[in-house]
């Protein structure tokens, strides 16, 4: 220990009178591993940190599937009667529970206010092994009717009761309905772990009341497929246990319930994979593209280390004739890369912290675990491994070409200027084409992702979004029946058209691009299919102009209008993908159609509904893929509760928000405004994972060509110092400019066209990583390669051009006597 802290001692000593290499060593190291941190931090805290609960590993999602798709993955909700099920005759849980989003009004406090809440069965808390800080949880009866109650968020506890402990058994008034507050959750509890932190949980007792006795409660009906499902592993079953499990009970549920459970199977997988869903491949690709880059830095170190230690083979090869052994000089060499490392690792700390700030600026709101982000002591550990490995192997290639001299060859072949043989040229032209080839991977990733964004965010979506403003408001349940909703909602559209500079409003449940999505089964009354093997497409209720709103173009028939009222003959409007899908053969205009979704029992008759209008595809969310068959019914018919409004303006639509505020508060003071948002940050957000790998990514590239063409610089540089009395003979012997211009660029471009052609090997291999990231872009697009061929030539004649013209004004006369 004494002689590695002597080492480390020399070797800070002679580093420190080399301040310029230093400075760049450190500043190289620092940029990877800084890079690096930051990475592996997102990396961390997304993928490999365990959810925050006990025996986390436990924890598994179970969702549905459809039979008839030739695909066995959990990807959709359950009903709660198969919830239920599940819950009582399973053999491999402790226990099921079931969740849902929910947003609710709170009155009573002052001025109105909408708040994010979940409902939760009661057993969630225990099944999650989490009690509240104060109160207590829910009991199993608080899930059926007449049971409103309410467990707080720790921060909305604070916010909106002063963190009052008396506040236990106070009433809370949501959506019109006293809701009793019965415990407050520790601070930093969230469930679930996704998107916005929930201010509040109810049970499902809400659910399972009606207002009309005719109506069946949600939780009795079969086929009412919106609940998440999460359960807890009994000790020692695995996954492929509880599929097993599962799918028998899926069996028998298809057998006893065929009217909705024909196609209906269920599945397993941990709660970890189906909260990082398709968040796991982009984020690995950029932490094995920032890899590249530490690779890349490292080599540029290595190659400046080199050019270093050929300047002092004189000294080491006076050290060795003086009994230093070749172990010792080695241990020297690296102890001086490592003390570069440990610099570069601490000047790396610091920019990985504001690299982690930036990254997650980057970071859209709608991908998994963002708040859970941070450089703890994993990322600490894996920093300070990161610099000693790097320190030892950047140091130990240079160390031994060096360690073994010849006194007589060191003083041949250094001459005055202590430089070092053909040897330790190759090695450090190697090092330019493995950094090359590296920088030449990363610039066809970077290119594909390039392009595939740009195609996306041109992608057509069936609508126009530009000065387009949506906002949401609440009804109180209690106050507006279906009638009174009506009417509310035509008196708001009436008074936004009247505003200046409004050109057109409308609304619709759900917003295309939002996050919410409906899938309602249908059947056509002319070719009826038996039930239970309905099919089923996107939904969505709207109101008259909402298609001239969003400016979605109409093909045939009508859109919805004044004839479309409340109490009129039931329509709907299909898109052209629906009619393709549904119609393959005929005109759908005035057919008839049973649609799987109602308003009650007193409005059943408005399930059967005339196509009256074809309107052309929209996307929704998932921007890159193709357009799904969807269709229409009016607002007007199914008063489910307020619509997202859709308000086109002919100037900025953000500028009408206030006046929208002010109308809805004389309307009714109780009915508050949120979420206002452009329909383009809609948008934006859609494309928020593709623009954070594509910016990334091209960042690591253009680092990476950098540190490429610093390299390429720093060997040119040495080669014409190297080969300076060569130059000075061919030009004494007649070389002119151009030939020895052609001479360095020459060898330039060897060593480029060499790194050049391994990386496009190597970017052929690795691309196809990247080919569930792309769109309507192919691993091997060649006008990629292309670009890249030509960037990296012109770089390569940048970094090149500077040691060539300084070599083709080499002076003979001063070489020869320098020699």
């Amino acid at each position: 220990m004494q002689t590695l802290l002597q080492d480390l001692r020399y070797g800070l000593r002679i580093l420190w009178k080399a301040p310029g290499f230093t400075a760049v060593a450190v500043l190289t190291l620092a940029l990877g591993i800084g890079a690096n941190t930051a990475i592996f931090s997102i990396v961390n805290g997304i993928l490999l940190r365990p959810l925050p609960f006990t025996q986390p590993e436990q924890l598994v999602s179970v969702g549905s599937y459809d039979t008839q798709l030739g695909t066995s993955v959990p990807e959709h909700t359950a009903s709660y009667p198969d919830f239920r099920d599940l819950r009582t005759r399973n053999h491999s849980f402790s226990d099921v529970a079931a969740y849902q989003d929910n947003e609710y009004t709170l009155t009573g406090n002052g001025q109105s206010s909408h708040i994010i809440g979940e409902m939760v069965s009661a057993s969630l808390f225990h099944l999650l092994d989490s009690r509240p800080e104060l109160g207590r949880g829910f009991s199993e009866e608080e899930d059926s009717p007449g049971h409103l109650v309410a467990v707080l968020s720790d921060s909305f506890w604070r916010r909106q009761f002063n963190a009052d402990p008396a506040v236990m058994g106070r009433p809370l008034n949501l959506d019109g309905r006293a809701y009793t507050v019965v415990g407050v959750m520790p601070a930093g509890f969230q469930f679930p772990v996704r998107g916005t932190a929930r201010d509040l949980w109810v049970t499902f007792s809400r659910y399972a009341m009606v207002d009309d006795p005719k109506d069946t409660p949600a939780t009795e009906m079969r086929g009412n497929d919106s609940l998440t499902l999460v359960a807890r592993l009994k000790p020692s079953v695995t996954l492929a246990q509880a599929n097993s499990d599962v799918d028998l009970i899926a069996h028998a549920l298809r057998v006893q319930y065929p009217d909705s459970n024909a196609h209906m199977g269920y599945g397993v997988r941990s709660q970890m994979e189906d909260l990082v869903g398709d968040t796991r491949t982009p984020l690995l690709v950029l932490f094995g593209a920032v890899g590249l880059v530490l690779l890349i830095a490292c080599a540029n170190v290595a190659n400046l280390l080199l050019v270093r230690a050929s300047g002092r083979a004189r000294e080491i090869a006076i050290r060795a004739a003086l009994g230093a052994s070749r172990s010792r000089v080695i241990r020297q060499l690296v102890a001086e890369s490592l003390t570069l490392s440990l610099a570069g690792a601490a000047l790396g700390s610091v920019a990985a912290q504001l690299s982690l700030a930036a990254v997650l600026q980057l970071y859209p709101s709608n991908l998994p675990r963002a708040q859970e982000v941070s450089i703890d002591y994993h990322v600490l550990i894996f920093t300070v491994a990161l610099a000693v490995i790097t320190g030892i192997i950047f140091g130990l290639v240079p160390a031994l070409q060096v360690s073994k001299p010849n006194l007589s060859s060191a003083m041949q072949e250094g001459g005055r200027s202590g430089t070092s043989g053909r040897s330790h040229d190759r090695l450090r032209s190697g090092l330019v084409v493995a950094e090359t080839a590296l920088g030449v991977m990363l610039l066809i990733g970077a290119g594909l992702l390039i392009r595939s964004f740009s195609r996306l965010s041109h992608a057509d979506l069936g609508f126009n979004p530009t000065h387009l403003l949506t906002a949401n408001f609440d009804l109180s349940e209690t106050r507006y029946n279906g009638d009174q909703r009506d009417q509310f909602v035509n008196e708001l559209f009436g008074r936004i058209r009247a505003l200046p500079g409004v050109v057109s409003a409308a609304g619709a449940i759900p917003l295309p691009l939002g996050d919410d999505h409906f899938a309602i089964s249908f059947n056509r009354l002319d070719h009826p299919v038996p039930k239970g093997n309905e099919p089923s497409s996107g939904f969505y209720v709207v109101a008259p102009g909402f298609f001239e709103t969003m400016q979605i173009p109409l093909l045939r028939g009508r859109t919805f209008d004044a004839r479309d009222q409340r109490n009129s003959a039931p329509t709907m409007i299909v898109t052209q993908e629906f009619a393709k899908k549904f119609y393959p053969n005929e005109d759908p205009i005035g057919k008839r159609v049973h649609v799987g979704a109602g308003e009650g029992v007193a409005r059943a008759r408005y399930k059967d509904r005339e196509i009256v209008g074809v309107v052309g595809d929209i996307r929704t969310s998932n921007v890159d893929k193709p357009a799904a068959a969807a269709y229409y019914v009016p607002l007007p018919q199914l008063m489910w509760g307020a619509p997202t409004l859709t308000i086109r303006t002919a100037g900025d639509p953000n500028a009408m928000t206030e006046e929208i505020r002010k109308i809805l508060a004389t309307m009714d003071p109780d009915a508050p405004l949120y979420t206002v948002r452009t329909m383009d940050d809609y948008f934006a957000l859609a494309l928020g994972r593709a623009r954070f790998q594509t910016i990334l990514l091209g960042i690591f590239a253009a680092i990476a060509l950098i540190l490429t063409a610093v390299g390429l610089y720093g060997v040119m540089s040495y080669t014409v110092v190297q080969r300076t009395p060569e130059i000075g003979i061919r030009v004494a012997l007649g070389a002119n400019k151009k030939d020895v211009l052609g001479m360095v660029l020459g060898r330039s471009f060897s060593l480029t066209g060499i790194g050049l052609l391994l990386g496009i090997a190597g970017g052929f291999a690795l691309t196809r990583l990247l080919s569930s990231l792309l769109y309507e872009v192919k691993p091997t697009d060649p006008l990629t390669f292309i670009a890249v061929a030509v960037v990296l030539g012109a770089v390569s004649l940048v970094a090149s051009y500077v040691p060539a013209w300084r070599a083709a004004k080499v002076d003979p006369m001063v070489a020869l006597r320098h020699e």
